[in-house]
């Protein structure tokens, strides 16, 4: 574990000598802390989604690898809605997204306007990434790939961060995982001692193709070797120093059927005011004059395609809060339904009249999907892996379930440091290798 700092606050001695000697004594108390901090990196990635079904038909020979010797689950929990955006908050937070503030891929916030897919840490109400908890207690950081990292107004919020190109810009996660563990042979003054790292993953491959797809498979695959790499790097690592690995996922997968339009619906209702869906869910931000009541009872006639629930009257599993980014209306999708908003749609959507007449649910010809996430996260498919592996984690072991929000303070303890404020995680023993001596 990560040495602590002690306070001197409050030490008093009667002696010259002891007074005299004091600074020096201090001062080797703080280079053997810092020698030990500097010694231990723990190395977090989330991969894309990655769904467990898919390890049952790859091959992931260094996955398998960590079964024998590390801690797995097939089941760690995502937040709802169960996209990329919340997770990713949640993963690096510990918290639910009606603490963190990032409620979907999009949605609107009355004074910032609307949310679309930002990597600004300036959108969060509250929490604080795994970074920048480490950074508050005096451990270097280096983030790649994560939103919040950066903030517009207080810009980086780790010792190193990447730049934000476009996705298609990214390259291989080969290279840029190699990019990140070459931080760990870097002289001890310099070397992070945590390293966050988000890839790509199979999420692309089984949108498109679906997610025990030929394509899916390649791309998960593709997965067990960048993490077959990072092991190697670990175990070449000189004597003395240590690092460990964690690996997780933002939420699992599933095959899909008819795209619900729901542009067509609100124009047929002429439900007044604005739409934020993605993945399987959509939040309704009605027009001030605009009737709950009635908006409510018009979509309750859909109940075969979806869920519809009324501000302060989500289920218990969409810890979302009931501020304004919430919206008046939440619309959760049956499967094999699924929901996507007008950023999905080609410039042309509207002067073909899908909006308008065509018909309610339809399954794309061109542009479509075939498999996605974002409904309840009980719904089969959306639990996403668990993996960790090296210093400081037990052996062999598996785990039955662990929420999203655990991850955080799970990876602090390891670091030996506390987790970030405020926390809805807590810390999942099971991972370290002190409770399997027990």
């Amino acid at each position: 574990m990560r040495a602590q700092g002690k306070s001197t606050r409050g030490l008093r001695c009667p002696c010259i000598g002891w007074l005299l000697a004091l600074p020096l004594f201090l001062g080797s108390i703080v280079w053997s802390e810092a020698a030990s901090a500097a010694d231990r990196t723990v190395v977090v990635v989330l991969f894309d989604g990655f769904a467990p079904a898919m390890m049952e038909v790859a091959r992931t020979p260094n996955f398998d690898r960590i079964r024998k010797e590390g801690v797995w689950s097939d089941h760690l929990v995502p937040a709802f809605p169960t996209v990329s955006f919340p997770n990713h908050t949640t993963f690096a937070t510990g918290c639910w997204p009606e603490h963190h503030g990032i409620v979907g891929n999009v949605f609107y916030d009355p004074k910032r306007g609307k949310y679309l897919y930002s990597r600004d840490a300036d959108w969060l109400t509250g929490c604080e990434p795994m970074w920048q908890a480490a950074e508050r207690q005096g451990a270097r950081s280096a983030v790649f790939g994560f939103m919040a990292r950066k903030s517009k107004t207080k810009g980086a919020l780790a010792s190193k961060i990447d730049g934000q190109p476009r996705w298609e810009k990214w390259g291989s996660d080969m290279a840029r995982a190699r990019h990140a563990m070459d931080l760990l042979n870097r002289p001890a003054k310099k070397r992070p001692a945590l390293i966050a790292l988000y890839l790509k993953g199979p999420d692309h491959a089984a949108h498109d193709h679906g997610t025990l797809s030929p394509e899916a498979i390649a791309a998960a695959e593709d997965s067990d070797a960048v993490v077959g790499m990072m092991m190697e790097t670990i175990l070449a690592l000189p004597k003395g120093q240590e690092a460990a690995l964690i690996i997780g996922t933002d939420h699992g997968m599933r095959d899909v059927g008819p795209l619900i339009n729901i542009g067509r619906i609100a124009n047929e209702h002429e439900i007044k005011g604005q739409i934020a869906a993605f993945g399987a869910s959509a939040y309704f931000y009605l027009d001030r004059h605009e009737s709950v009541d009635r908006v409510a009872a018009a979509l309750a006639g859909y109940g075969d395609m979806f869920a519809v629930y009324r501000k302060g009257e989500y289920p218990a599993f969409a810890r979302i809060g009931k501020g304004p980014r919430s919206g008046d209306i939440l619309l959760v999708a049956k499967p094999p339904y699924w929901i996507e908003g007008s950023e999905a749609f080609p410039a042309y959507a509207d002067i073909l009249g899908i909006s308008t007449f065509w018909p309610r649910a339809f399954t794309p010809l061109i542009g479509g999907i075939a498999a996605t996430h974002g409904y309840d996260p009980d719904v089969p498919g959306m639990h996403g892996i668990f993996y960790a592996w090296g210093t400081g984690v037990a052996s062999g072991r598996e785990i039955e379930q662990l929420d999203m929000t655990d991850v955080h303070p799970t990876v602090l303890a390891l670091l030996g440091l506390e987790p970030g404020e405020p926390v809805d995680g807590k810390i999942v023993k099971e991972v370290l290798a002190k409770e399997a001596d027990d």
